[in-house]
C-alpha cells in the first residue's frame, strides 16, 4: 500500500503563495520585490530568492513587509489550499461592511 503523500509545510505554501503574489502583481523579478521592500539591492534578490527556494524562513515582520509591498493580506501568503488563498482575495476586496455581513450568513446554521 503506497504512502499517503505529506501535507505541504508552511515553508513550501508561504513559498508558494509568494511567488504567486508577485506574479499576481506583475513584479518582474525577485530583486524588483527586494527593492521595492527597501532592500538593498546588492541583498534583495538574494533575500527574496532564499524565500522562494525554500532556504530561508522569514519572521513576522518580514511577513508583514511583504504582504504591505505586495499588497495582499498576510493571510494570504500563509494559506493552507489554493482555495482558501483565493478567498482571503475576494475578502479583502470587500468593505468591511461586506465582510462583516457575509460572516453573518456564513455563521447561521
Amino acid at each position: 500500500m503506497p504512502k499517503a503523500k505529506a501535507p505541504p509545510s508552511a515553508r513550501s505554501l508561504f513559498a508558494a503563495r509568494l511567488k504567486q503574489a508577485r506574479e499576481l502583481r506583475g513584479i518582474p523579478s525577485q530583486r524588483a520585490l527586494g527593492v521595492l521592500m527597501g532592500l538593498n539591492k546588492k541583498l534583495a534578490s538574494s533575500r527574496v530568492n532564499r524565500y522562494e527556494n525554500e532556504t530561508s524562513g522569514i519572521d513576522l515582520d518580514g511577513l508583514g513587509k511583504l504582504a504591505e509591498t505586495l499588497g495582499v493580506p498576510t493571510a494570504f501568503l500563509v494559506a493552507q489550499d489554493e482555495a482558501t488563498a483565493e478567498i482571503i482575495l475576494l475578502l479583502a476586496e470587500m468593505s468591511p461592511a461586506e465582510r462583516s455581513k457575509l460572516a453573518k450568513k456564513l455563521g447561521k446554521k
